[in-house]
């Protein structure tokens, strides 16, 4: 399980100020901060956070830290490896064959004109349909 750690004893102290005078400078009691810093605390309000950030010109994000557990440390799987078409047909149990996203809107559109033509036609209707002619004002016409 991952924790959120409070770095303001550390921030505090890397701006050499005292308990008593960051909580004098945010505008908080001094207990406050103790309690904070000590860890005894097991929340903060934003008021504060903001008049802590404040008066020590950080943002909220310089003052936390994710700290991972080894249960958090693995390693997410990575789409796309040369591998993948393997892994999924164990994992499905099959052996036909996977379009990837990359291919897929020309394997769509490959299905589509194989079996209904490019107009959504039936094959056989395609076979009578006369080809399209140019329109004689387009003919005249130079690019």
């Amino acid at each position: 399980m991952s924790s959120i750690f409070l770095r303001l004893s550390e921030v505090r102290k890397r701006r050499h100020l005292s308990q008593r005078a960051l909580a004098a400078m945010a505008g908080i009691r001094p207990d406050t901060v103790s309690e904070l810093e000590r860890g005894v605390s097991k929340g903060i309000q934003f008021e504060t956070l903001a008049r802590l950030c404040a008066a020590l010109d950080v943002t909220p994000g310089d003052l936390f830290e994710l700290r991972l557990d080894a249960i958090d440390q693995h390693e997410m799987p990575v789409l796309g490896g040369a591998d993948e078409d393997e892994i999924l047909r164990a994992r499905l149990g099959t052996e036909q064959r996977i379009v990837d996203g990359a291919s897929f809107v020309a394997e769509l559109m490959r299905e589509v004109t194989t079996d209904r033509g490019p107009a959504g036609e039936a094959p056989e209707a395609m076979e009578s349909r006369p080809e399209p002619e140019e329109s004689s004002a387009l003919a005249g016409q130079s690019a």
